[in-house]
């Protein structure tokens, strides 16, 4: 089963410079308002690169 990255919305604190999001190599991340946290879109191959580089720990995969 594949696995998907989940960001923790009460972690995330939505920077527009997110290290997370720079290492995503299929630019999944996404967000409804520049002021609200990232959320993970469907194109997420579950590599747990954004994983390792989230400094505040708020992505898991799932």
């Amino acid at each position: 089963m594949a696995r998907q990255a989940f960001i923790d919305a009460s972690i995330c604190d939505g920077r527009a410079d997110c290290r997370a999001m720079s290492a995503c190599p299929t630019k999944s991340f996404l967000r409804e308002e520049e002021s609200e946290p990232w959320f993970i879109g469907p194109t997420c191959l579950g590599c747990g690169r954004c994983l390792l580089a989230c400094d505040r720990q708020a992505i898991r995969l799932i």
